[in-house]
C-alpha cells in the first residue's frame, strides 16, 4: 500500500511502498477513504525523522483484531488514531483502536466526518471533562443562565465548542473571533461574538454580559494574548477555570502569577485513548478514556439526526498534496475549514 510519511527542514513528504498493517487485539485496520491535516501535524514534525502525522480517519472496516466485537469488515466508520504512533490516517490503510472508532451515519460523507474526531473530540474533553460543563443529554435546565467563554471560533476545535456548548444549552455561549467571524456568525451556535480585532477584548466581553459572571473559559487558540483576555474577565476567587490546548509561547513561568485564583487545566486529546500528559494524571486519562468512548458514539447519533454539523472543508487532492497542506497551515493560509484528502 502507499503511505505518505512528513520531515521538516524542510517541510516535504515521502510516498512510500510498505505492507499492510494487522490490527493488534483491540484495534482495528481500515481502509481509508478521507483523511485530513491538523496544525499538530507540522508542529510534531522534526528534522531527519519520518512520520506518518495522519490521526483523523474515515473509511471502511477491513479487518479487526481478536478483542474487538462492536465492528465487522465493511463497517462505515471515522476514527481518532493514536497520535504519532505507527499506521496513521495519511495512507491507503490505517490502525486505530477501537474505543475511539464511532459509525459514520450515512447522511455524512467521508470527507466531512473526517473533519470530526480529533477536533470535535479536543472540544468535548475541554468543555465536559476539564470544565465540567452539563453534558448534552443533562442539560442546563430551561431559563437558568449558564455563560461559557470559548476563544478562537473559527479555528476547527474553537467551532466545534460553541456547536457542543449550544446542545448543552449553556448561555449565553460568547465566542471570540477575528476574520473568521462570519463563519462563526453562519454556525447559529453563539449568542455573542467578539471581535478581536477592534480591541479591547475584556471590555467588549464584560459589556456582553451585562453584569453576569462567567466561570468557564476555554482557549482553542492560545495566541494574541488571549489568555490575558480570558484572565481580564474571570474572577480570581477559586471559583473560574480556564482550560487550553496549549500554553502561550515565551511565558515564563506557566502557569504565571497573574492565573492565581483561577484554576488551569491543558487539554489535550491523547486523553481521548487514555493518555497521560504532564498536566493530565493516569487516572484522570483514564477517566476521560471512558468519555471518550461514549462521545464518539454519541457524536454518531448527533450526525444521523442533524443536531451536530461538521466543519466545513476543502479537498486538495491524494495523499501527494499531504505535504503542501500541511505547509498551508504552517503558512497560516488556512481559515474556517479543513483540508482533505482522498
Amino acid at each position: 500500500m502507499k503511505e505518505l510519511f512528513l520531515t521538516e527542514s524542510p517541510l516535504r513528504g515521502e510516498l512510500r511502498d510498505v505492507d499492510i498493517p494487522v490490527p493488534k487485539d483491540d484495534e482495528v485496520l481500515i481502509k481509508v477513504v478521507a483523511t485530513d491535516s491538523n496544525p499538530k501535524d507540522w508542529k510534531a514534525s522534526s528534522p531527519n525523522k519520518y512520520l506518518n502525522q495522519g490521526d483523523d480517519i474515515t473509511g471502511y472496516i477491513s479487518a479487526v483484531g481478536v478483542s474487538v466485537t462492536e465492528y465487522k469488515q465493511g463497517d462505515r466508520v471515522a476514527t481518532f488514531h493514536r497520535m504519532r504512533d505507527p499506521h496513521g490516517a495519511h495512507a491507503e490503510y490505517a490502525i486505530a483502536p477501537s474505543s475511539t472508532t464511532f459509525p459514520l451515519p450515512a447522511n455524512t460523507s467521508f470527507e466531512a466526518g473526517s473533519t470530526l474526531p480529533l477536533a470535535g473530540m479536543t472540544a468535548a474533553l475541554a468543555l465536559y471533562q476539564h470544565l465540567s460543563l452539563p453534558l448534552p443529554w443533562n442539560p442546563v435546565p430551561s431559563g437558568t443562565s449558564h455563560p461559557v467563554l470559548i476563544y478562537g471560533g473559527a479555528s476547527a476545535v474553537g467551532a466545534y465548542a460553541p456547536k457542543l456548548a449550544k446542545l448543552s444549552n449553556c448561555n449565553p455561549i460568547i465566542t471570540i473571533a477575528g476574520q473568521g467571524i462570519p463563519f462563526v456568525q453562519s454556525l447559529h451556535a453563539a449568542d455573542i461574538i467578539i471581535d478581536d480585532r477592534i480591541g479591547n477584548v475584556a471590555e467588549q466581553i464584560k459589556a456582553a454580559l451585562g453584569g453576569r459572571e462567567v466561570l468557564h473559559a476555554f482557549d482553542a487558540i492560545c495566541a494574541h494574548d488571549s489568555w490575558k483576555h480570558i484572565l481580564d474577565v474571570l474572577p480570581r476567587d477559586g471559583r473560574a477555570t480556564v482550560s487550553m490546548v496549549d500554553p502561550p509561547k515565551g511565558v515564563s513561568p506557566w502557569p504565571p502569577r497573574e492565573m492565581q485564583g483561577v484554576k488551569y487545566t491543558r487539554t489535550f486529546v491523547s486523553s481521548a485513548y487514555g493518555k497521560a500528559y504532564a498536566e493530565r494524571s493516569v487516572e484522570e486519562a483514564k477517566l476521560d478514556a471512558d468519555f471518550a468512548f461514549v462521545m464518539f458514539r454519541y457524536f454518531s447519533r448527533l450526525l444521523a439526526d442533524g443536531r451536530l454539523t461538521t466543519h466545513p472543508f476543502e479537498v486538495l487532492g491524494g495523499l501527494e498534496e499531504v505535504a503542501r497542506g500541511t505547509q498551508l497551515l504552517f503558512d497560516n493560509k488556512v481559515s474556517s475549514k479543513k483540508l482533505i484528502y482522498r
